[in-house]
């Protein structure tokens, strides 16, 4: 019985250890959140507010997929406002959840081109890049906090060629930190009972072995050996008392006499038995006295 209690807390730890390594793999949390926003009809343009970068942290990556090669353009928020007063474009505005973009629709009745959207004087920076084109996060972030800089937070403005939606999709992506916190735990109880339970095992097993060594009949001889001289058993035979006068040993004729003193072996003399009564002295007598 106490085999298998520790047999089963064996596999209780065990089941402790596959349960905390399945809560850092298949049970594990999301390492990071993407938001995405499909633009379905976005205009020659697409805006992306100042700070929505930032809103899960300020490392990730900003990417986006257009028709042909994508300008990524920084410049004053009321500068990319004014070029665009009379288009019609999109503007990516905040993150309502971790899986969506929100967006807008600015100026629906403006114009549906731009002529030569990158190639325009009011721009800080164009970085024009095959599709799908991305964005460091804490890249942008470092040349926004930079010394000098005239706007912390800046809109970013995405185009094509002019004519070309400025982007089909975009997607933000930002690394999170999270696990599950029961994990430890299961690793640390699992490994604890596991030990536990082979200990026990280990011990219910040399228990047993010494049961049966117990219960095991002794040989002969090392029973006798344990029990000392006292217990062994006597190999010789007590020679007969004989009664002088009435027992007499037999002899065989096929037995030989033993070697030694013949003395030895007879039985002894019967001693001669006393007169019970004591006797005059014996007196010599001369032929005077008897005559007299």
């Amino acid at each position: 019985m106490q085999k298998i209690l520790a047999a089963a807390l064996v596999v209780l730890g065990l089941a402790g250890l596959v349960l905390g390594r399945l809560g850092e793999t298949t049970w594990a949390p999301s390492t990071e959140h993407t938001a995405v926003a499909d633009l379905a009809d976005a205009g020659p343009a697409v805006v992306i507010d100042p700070g929505v970068l930032y809103v899960g942290g300020e490392e990730g990556t900003v990417e986006i997929t257009a028709a042909s090669d994508v300008s990524v353009i920084t410049a004053a928020n009321d500068d990319i406002a004014a070029y665009l007063a009379q288009t019609r474009y999109t503007r990516v505005t905040g993150v309502p959840s971790w899986e969506t973009l929100s967006t807008e629709v600015v100026n629906p009745d403006g114009g549906t081109t731009l002529s030569d959207p990158a190639g325009s004087d009011l721009w800080r920076q164009v970085e024009t890049s095959p599709s799908p084109a991305s964005i460091d996060i804490a890249a942008f972030r470092r040349e926004e906090a930079a010394p000098g800089s005239e706007q912390p937070y800046r809109a970013i403005l995405l185009v094509t060629d002019g004519t070309a939606p400025g982007a089909q999709s975009i997607s933000i992506t930002w690394p999170v930190e999270a696990s599950n916190a029961w994990v430890p735990y299961a690793y640390a109880g699992g490994a604890t009972v596991a030990v536990i339970g082979l200990i026990w095992f280990v011990l219910a097993f040399r228990s047993s072995g010494r049961r049966d060594e117990d219960h095991a009949p002794a040989r002969p001889e090392v029973a006798a050996a344990a029990a000392g001289p006292s217990a062994a058993p006597s190999t010789t035979t007590a020679a007969p008392t004989l009664v002088p006068g009435r027992d007499a040993p037999v002899s065989s004729p096929d037995s030989a006499p033993p070697a030694g003193d013949v003395t030895d072996t007879l039985p002894p003399v019967p001693a001669a038995e006393e007169d019970p009564a004591p006797r005059a002295p014996h007196r010599p007598t001369h032929r005077g006295e008897e005559r007299s």
